[in-house]
């Protein structure tokens, strides 16, 4: 498994300078404090449109992100809005339609002498997957397939041409569900109401927004390393296979490890010394998620990828008030693919293999792989 780029100074003190362009951004790196940050909405804030990803968005969208860019208690009210419909992913009925979705492409699959997986199995899963988390046609997906593995981002660089195809999309949609009512997710937005009175237009585009954006790449990227860890442990195959429980905990130690999402900021209000770097108000300060995974004083030998691990109080999906509201989609789609991939009596076999690198700050980390080209047999 890769190296840790954080564990230097994440024993030593903690902390680390992190240059992002002109921009100096202490980032947090131990998961006590990690956590800690994540709880403390007064210190370390998140309402800043476009400033909680690093490097920001503020050059491609001036909307604020639902309910993700705003602090408690206004978070709290903007979060119950959508918080019922992110718990669908639970019913039984919700949970077949993705076992169909992955048996589909899984299928096709075998039917090639050779598949890639991002683009062949983890982007069209994603995108599917998403169609029925919004109550969408499952046509709609082949829209979304055609933006690639981030919504308006291409290799970590924002795109504006592709944010204003998002934007494009997501308020041709608005329109759609204003002139015919469904049981969809921009429906269910027309219809809510916050603190008394209907959301305006820009209020539903926040909340589409972030639910095109966040989690896409993500959960790609982490079906794409467990094919991959796959791939060179075919015990670890076995394994799953023998014991389909396993894939609960499977599903939490490939996000732990891998981190997909490693880093996010917060916004010090008044101003903080954080980690010996003065922080002016308004200053940045990044909460180093995959840091705080793989910190050993909370996971025995952190660099280990254990299917079984357990407990595993990870930070992959985020912590405190504004952690992932589609968590338990995003676990849904994980745990069913390895599930059903362990059904079938396979090997695979890795073809061209090209892994990704992430500079966060000047340390460089494993983020999964651009192209993983498998066979089966």
């Amino acid at each position: 498994m890769s190296t840790d780029p954080f564990a230097e100074p994440r024993r030593s003190t903690g902390y680390a300078e992190g240059r992002f362009g002109d921009e100096m951004i202490p980032l947090i790196l131990r998961y006590r404090d990690v956590r800690l940050a994540a709880n403390d909405t007064a210190r370390f804030s998140s309402d800043a449109p476009g400033r909680l990803p690093i490097p920001d968005e503020t050059d491609v969208r001036d909307l604020r992100q639902l309910p993700i860019e705003t602090d408690p208690p206004i978070h709290t009210d903007y979060r119950d809005i959508v918080r019922p419909w992110f718990r669908r992913p639970a019913d039984p009925a919700y949970a077949r339609r993705i076992e169909a979705i992955v048996d589909s492409l899984l299928d096709a699959a075998q039917d090639r002498p050779e598949v890639e997986a991002v683009s062949d199995l983890a982007l069209p899963l994603q995108s599917r997957a998403l169609a029925v988390l919004l109550g969408l046609p499952e046509a709609e997906a082949d829209i979304w397939i055609g933006w690639g593995i981030h919504a308006f981002k291409v290799e970590g660089r924002n795109v504006p041409e592709k944010a204003r195809t998002l934007e494009t999309y997501i308020h041709d949609r608005i329109r759609f569900a204003r002139a015919t009512p469904g049981e969809d997710f921009f429906s269910m937005l027309l219809a809510a109401e916050f603190r008394g009175r209907k959301l305006i237009t820009e209020e539903i585009v926040g909340f589409a927004h972030v639910t095109f954006a966040g989690g896409r790449d993500t959960v790609i990227n982490t079906l794409v390393f467990a094919l991959d860890h796959l791939s060179h442990h075919p015990d670890a195959l076995d394994r799953l296979r023998s014991d389909p429980a396993l894939v609960v905990t499977a599903t939490e130690e490939y996000v732990r490890h891998l981190s997909p999402l490693s880093h996010f900021a917060r916004i010090c209000p008044a101003g903080d010394k954080v980690g010996g770097m003065d922080v002016p108000p308004g200053g940045r300060v990044g909460l180093c998620w995959a840091s705080a995974n793989h910190d050993e004083t909370v996971f025995e030998s952190p660099q280990d990828l254990r299917l079984d691990r357990s407990p595993n109080p990870h930070v992959g999906f985020g912590s405190g008030p504004h952690n992932c509201l589609g968590s338990t989609h995003a676990r849904l789609v994980i745990r069913t693919f390895l599930a059903r991939l362990a059904r079938r009596n396979i090997r695979i076999q890795v073809k061209e293999r090209v892994p990704l690198r992430r500079n966060i700050g000047g340390f460089s980390r494993s983020a999964g792989f651009g192209r993983l080209v498998l066979s089966a047999r």
